[in-house]
């Protein structure tokens, strides 16, 4: 066998690798691709945040889970117009708060007693 004879055939099998080496690349792409589209629905033991916000089909806030500014829980409802419905936080001395308010702004706030 000549040397020319034996770059011919290290070219063809070095060609054929290339394009099996492509498709393995475009398969493992694709395998990828398929499965990250899947369902985006998940079922955890424990989830840490520092905000929850759960939205409307609109994207506006409707239920938002957070701490106050001393750092304690909060949750709000909120109208599809943004204004504050219920809430549920705590007072400065520790005691819990519901406060409800209807679409004009009034409300009233409860706190248990001494």
């Amino acid at each position: 066998m000549t040397v020319e004879e034996r770059l011919d055939q290290l070219e063809k099998r070095n060609k054929r690798l290339t394009v099996a080496l492509t498709m393995m690349a475009v398969v493992v792409c694709a395998v990828v691709t398929m499965a990250a589209t899947g369902l985006k629905d998940g079922h955890f033991d424990t989830v840490t945040a520092r905000h929850i916000w759960v939205t409307n089909d609109a994207g506006d806030i409707a239920v938002s889970l957070t701490t106050s500014g001393l750092g304690d829980g909060q949750v709000t409802t909120q109208s599809a117009e943004g204004k504050i419905l219920v809430s549920l936080s705590s007072t400065v001395d520790s005691n819990g708060q519901v406060g409800a308010w209807n679409r004009k702004g009034e409300g009233r706030t409860l706190q248990p007693g001494p």
